[in-house]
């Protein structure tokens, strides 16, 4: 076997530390590739101080791969592999290596599949040590589809339980909190700012402390944003969609999310959750159906100059009786409107997305969606503004699916088809909270439902007073 690939050209374990690592992957599964070898120069201490976090992150994620602390580790070389700029590749591919090879140790064979596959398709600009590794991660990858019965019967879902921020526990819970959690299989705490005043300064500081804890812990978190209602967030007079009534009039409703200035209120929260230090965002579905009937002056406004209209909202979306005969066909222009309101909404997404990309190149971002859109698109499309395809192929978001548990395989199964994966799949479980029950009691309850049968990852939502619904 060849020498252990310690980055900088340093070994960042020796002796007993060192022997262990050879003993513990010699004890693995034959099926284990070995480590491509090093043949970088020995480096003397330096004093850069950004540096020398680099190699102490490196370090501390081989330590906890070593001490079979697997969870640490993926978060260590995942924080490395983000966090390591393009000069120092061959450090980012070995980090990469041994991220996968963590995430195999937990079972998460899915997982390390995707990190192998991008370690072995990315540029190794000539570099003889990524291309190690490369072929390392080409040759690992032949293997776990080599593995009886498919790598895919064995991958663990993924699970992620949803909580406002208000109903976390007490700071001094929070440990045995978390192991709890990871004791049920959850992977993920999704949290939910909205109803708190977010600029009051604590909020943040809370969020920031529960990640760093959930990390230490091997759990990553998510934020979750609503675009389409706007919680926690002030909302401005002009940002509020309009819908004309019955007899013509105006009636306010929910903010619109195609609003320019609300969009960029909806970023700055974003970048503050991301800030804090969440490895992802979820935007919420639309509760409520209309959307295509929702119109500010700012997102109107922008839809006719877009296509040389000169049409006002009461001659697209109002009444047709009385008004005067106009040199357009109105039903293909709403349509138009549907579509580009549907495709502006992905827009705003995938927005989103590039935020969390210059936050945390591996951050994630998820969109939910209603499961009536799967099986009738263009009520989905005109009613909520959601087009799957679209979503998923344009924003690089995964899907989470809200839907009732009895249509759930056969809807994730439909997605699936239309997507070409169920990787980037999520299904929504509701769950009840009583009120009687502490919450630690109450989740080591949620074992059940995260083993209970059927593929797909799972977004727990429970069903608390003022909380996700």
């Amino acid at each position: 076997m060849g020498s252990l690939p310690f980055t900088f050209g340093q070994p960042l374990m020796r002796g007993a530390a060192l022997a262990l690592s050879l003993a513990l992957l010699c004890s693995c599964s034959p099926r284990l590739a070995p480590s491509p070898s090093s043949s970088a120069p020995l480096e003397q201490i330096h004093d850069d101080p950004a540096r020398d976090a680099q190699l102490s992150l490196l370090r501390e994620a081989h330590r906890a791969f070593v001490q079979e602390r697997y969870p640490a580790a993926v978060l260590f070389f995942r924080r490395f592999v983000d966090s390591t700029p393009p000069p120092r590749a061959p450090q980012s591919a070995e980090a990469r290596w041994w991220l996968g090879r963590s995430y195999e140790q937990m079972g998460e064979y899915r997982t390390a599949i995707a990190e192998y596959r991008v370690l072995a398709t990315g540029d190794a600009g000539g570099d003889s040590q990524i291309q190690l590794y490369q072929q390392q991660a080409l040759d690992r990858l032949d293997q776990l589809r080599q593995i009886p019965g498919g790598s895919h019967v064995t991958v663990v879902r993924q699970v992620a339980l949803g909580l406002p921020l208000s109903q976390l526990p007490p700071v001094s819970a929070w440990v045995a909190w978390l192991q709890a959690l990871l004791k049920i299989g959850i992977t993920t705490v999704l949290l939910d700012p909205a109803g708190s005043d977010w600029g009051n300064g604590r909020n943040p500081e809370t969020v920031q402390a529960f990640v760093g804890a959930a990390h230490l812990a091997g759990l990553s978190v998510w934020g979750a944003l609503d675009p389409h209602q706007g919680r926690g967030i002030s909302l401005r007079p002009e940002w509020l969609s309009r819908a004309l009534a019955m007899n013509g009039d105006l009636l306010s409703r929910l903010p619109d999310p195609l609003h320019p200035d609300y969009q960029t209120a909806i970023e700055e929260r974003a970048t503050m959750l991301l800030r804090a230090g969440c490895d992802g965002i979820l935007l919420r579905a639309r509760n409520t159906q209309g959307y295509a009937q929702d119109f500010s002056n700012g997102s109107f406004q922008r839809f006719t100059s877009a296509f040389g209209l000169t049409i006002t909202p009461q001659q697209l979306l109002g009444d047709a009786v009385g008004v005067e005969a106009m040199l357009y066909d109105r039903e293909s222009t709403y349509w138009r409107w549907v579509g580009w309101k549907a495709r502006s909404y992905v827009t705003v997404a995938a927005r989103i997305r590039k935020l969390i990309r210059e936050a945390k190149p591996a951050g994630r971002l998820l969109i939910e969606v209603h499961g009536s859109t799967v099986s009738e698109p263009v009520i989905g499309l005109e009613q909520y503004g959601e087009d799957l395809n679209d979503l998923i192929q344009r924003s690089g978001g995964e899907l989470v699916i809200r839907t009732e548990d009895s249509k759930s395989s056969a809807l994730l199964e439909q997605v699936a088809q239309q997507v070409g994966s169920s990787d980037r799949l999520w299904l929504v479980r509701p769950v009840t909270v009583p009120d009687t029950i502490p919450l630690l009691e109450w989740t080591e309850g949620l074992g059940a439902v995260t083993l209970e049968g059927g593929g797909g990852n799972l977004l727990l939502l429970p069903r608390i007073a003022g909380g996700l619904p």
